[in-house]
């Protein structure tokens, strides 16, 4: 078992007992038996116990797979947007559940979900099981039809803390070219007047920050730093084309400002390379993401964390850059950090939510397996595995999936409903195109 606690405690045979949703005590197997009786016992050999993974950065969005390999500008402008202003909240429903099927079998525990329509992700979220941060997207110039800060407030009132705190609800400002300083001031005194937060993307291009220069004659961090966003809690998503200037005030902003590294949505969209190795040395708060399944086009933290190590040390010509346990701490304690629940999140330790995940070793691209004294078990999880290794799912003591079977979702009843709502979805954003889309042909 690894804890990914602060002492990097690592327990051979290891076992955890949950009691409410609460994780009450760990240790080997053979020595919680003796003092406690189990109602359900998961055992899994030749596999190991760690933290849920928490993605700290995703759009629930459908139609993955379509109009590919544009840059982001272009990608939004043409595709996106079309796609967005169509959504329809069953639309919505349908997505939702595609995206929380893969995040529980990715081994995902809570996820961050920037999009349209909250409160139909919150009805499937109640069903899967899972934990998130839902902050429903608006821009300006549509906040009177779409999503906006007022509607956004209704949802805090409705749904924040619900669930047992499973649910959260904040503000999620598109981005500094598509806000104004007055929508950002908003959101941040509102977010500190009820006790939630902001999330939002941030430098994830040249041509954002040459906007924002250009419009306001100061950068995307001092324009959200002099509204006040950096003072409440809030996740900054991507903060690719930062100064060192703005490194050092995000630096003194780690205890509200969260970044979120998404490196296959940014390599695939050529955003650029965020410069981890130097936010996490100036002593930033930075987690992992993966961004929504249209710019990735998974929701695989496997993938993000090997990637992520591989894109840092080619960046950098340093093999030693981003090792395995610093990219693994990211995907736990620094999403965890990062979304302010690393009080109940992103370790196993006693008092702390039951969000717990195995994963297997059971698959020839997982061996040899060295326990200890070498051991290789970080090196397979962050070099070796993928989603499909993912055996068990816990979230807040419940069992999501256990032995590769979703027990809290019918998937297998869900294709039909996701193929549909896509098609119909593509069909009104692209009505001259929809003939062309064979999606849901035999």
């Amino acid at each position: 078992m690894l804890t990914m606690d602060d002492k990097d405690t690592r327990i051979r045979s290891g076992a955890v007992v949950v009691t409410e949703g609460k994780i009450c005590a760990l240790g080997t197997i053979e020595e919680l038996r003796t003092e406690y009786m189990a109602k359900e016992e998961i055992i899994h050999e030749n596999a190991v116990v760690l933290p849920g993974f928490i993605n700290a950065h995703s759009h629930e969005t459908l139609t993955r797979g379509l109009h590919e390999d544009l840059p982001l500008m272009r990608w939004l402008e043409e595709v996106c947007y079309p796609v967005e202003h169509s959504y329809t909240p069953d639309d919505i429903y349908a997505a939702a559940v595609m995206n929380q099927l893969e995040l529980i079998r990715g081994g995902v525990t809570t996820f961050v979900d920037i999009f349209r329509f909250a409160h139909r992700a919150i009805e499937v979220l109640r069903q899967s099981g899972l934990r998130a941060i839902f902050t429903p997207q608006f821009f300006d110039a549509t906040s009177d039809t779409l999503e906006s800060i007022d509607k956004t407030v209704g949802l805090i009132e409705k749904f924040h803390g619900t669930e047992n705190g499973r649910v959260n609800v904040w503000f999620g400002p598109h981005a500094p070219y598509s806000c104004s300083p007055e929508s950002y001031g908003r959101a941040a005194k509102l977010a500190s007047k009820l006790g939630v937060g902001v999330h939002t993307h941030m430098c994830e291009t040249r041509s954002e920050v040459q906007i924002i220069k250009e419009h306001y004659h100061k950068d995307p961090v001092e324009y959200l730093h002099e509204v006040g966003v950096l003072d409440v809690p809030c996740v900054l998503a991507h903060s690719i084309h930062l100064t060192d200037e703005n490194i050092w005030l995000l630096a003194q902003k780690r205890d509200t400002a969260g970044l979120v590294y998404n490196p296959i949505s940014n390599m695939k969209l050529a955003d650029g390379i965020a410069r981890v190795p130097e936010l996490l040395r100036a002593g930033c708060t930075v987690g992992l993401g993966t961004d929504s399944n249209l710019s990735n086009n998974g929701l695989d933290m496997f993938a993000e964390m090997r990637i992520g190590s591989y894109l840092q040390k080619t960046f950098n010509d340093d093999a030693t850059i981003m090792p395995c346990f610093e990219m693994l701490k990211l995907a736990t304690r620094g999403s965890a950090k990062a979304l302010k629940m690393d009080d109940r999140i992103g370790s196993i330790e006693t008092g702390k939510c039951a969000d717990i995940i195995a994963v297997s070793f059971m698959k020839p691209h997982m061996w040899p397996i060295y326990y200890e004294n070498p051991s290789n078990i970080v090196e397979q999880i962050v070099y070796s595995a993928r989603a499909s290794d993912v055996i068990t799912n816990i979230v807040d003591g419940k069992v999501l999936m256990d032995n590769y079977i979703i027990r809290t979702m019918d998937e297998a009843g869900s294709f039909e409903l996701v193929q549909k709502r896509a098609m119909d979805l593509y069909a009104r954003s692209f009505p001259d195109r929809a003939g062309h889309c064979t999606i849901c042909k035999q």
